[in-house]
């Protein structure tokens, strides 16, 4: 009986070191327009045009494919992860190419992580993926065909993933060694499940601007060079409610 109420007692403590990290990004203003993509080969496949995917805005200003990862400061050691991730970093994350497109535009994978590149389309198309601390890869992907890679080294800022056979098409990957960090959904909203208790920074990225160097947090303004966000985790759920991105921001130069 008294190993049973140990047992409970370190259970509970364990789940008092943990929180989940929610918000939803939206847009302060009137979204831009940017034009749709000229489709230069294959268009009897892929279409005359097809949506720039650089910039996602819903119905209600929910931002799509706004990106965020733990930030260390130099010398910093990133935290230990909550067990549910050594799991989820077994399953294979997956970049498709859909309708002429990445699906996902954007994406998160950790070092070591196996990314399966497929090709859904009827015609062949390539993965050219280019960073700084991982070698560059151009592959070819037939169709119905898919190639596994694992990315060796962290890398500072978003991959360029792109296909030399359709020049419009082009993705991000974001390549972390720790596995906190998230990609807005549809609807602008985000999830980082199970942060240690503490204080931590949160870098913020988007395609257009690249950091995000201002933003509205709960109606209070946040500046930071380096697109940093500072947060205190506590147990069970935390939600940074609206985070507003002001459009001028989100607008390509």
């Amino acid at each position: 009986m008294v190993v049973a109420v140990i047992g409970v007692c370190a259970q509970s403590a364990m789940a008092q070191n943990w929180g989940t990290v929610t918000g939803r990004f939206l847009i302060d203003g009137k979204a831009p327009t940017i034009p749709d993509d000229n489709i230069t080969k294959d268009s009897e496949f892929c279409g005359a045009k097809l949506p720039n995917p650089s910039l996602k805005v819903g119905e209600d200003g929910g931002v799509q494919n706004v990106a965020m990862w733990l930030y260390l400061d130099r010398g910093d050691k990133a935290p230990t992860p909550h067990p549910s991730y050594a799991e989820a970093a077994k399953k294979p994350v997956l970049v498709d190419n859909k309708a002429c497109l990445y699906e996902p535009h954007i994406v998160g994978v950790l070092v070591g992580q196996k990314v399966d590149f497929k090709n859904s389309d009827p015609i062949p198309h390539n993965f050219k993926v280019e960073g700084f601390a991982n070698s560059g890869m151009n592959n070819l992907v037939p169709v119905g065909g898919v190639f596994q890679h694992e990315f060796t080294s962290e890398e500072r800022y978003p991959m360029n993933a792109s296909c030399s056979i359709h020049p419009w098409m082009a993705g991000k990957i974001i390549v972390r060694e720790s596995p906190y960090m998230a990609v807005s959904a549809e609807d602008g909203t985000f999830t980082i499940e199970n942060m240690p208790v503490g204080k931590h920074k949160l870098q913020v990225w988007h395609e257009i601007p690249g950091t995000i160097k201002e933003m509205n947090v709960g109606g209070k303004k946040v500046k930071d060079r380096k697109g940093l966000l500072e947060i205190e985790v506590k147990p069970g759920d935390n939600d940074l409610g609206d985070i507003k991105l002001d459009a001028k921001l989100l607008t390509p130069k």
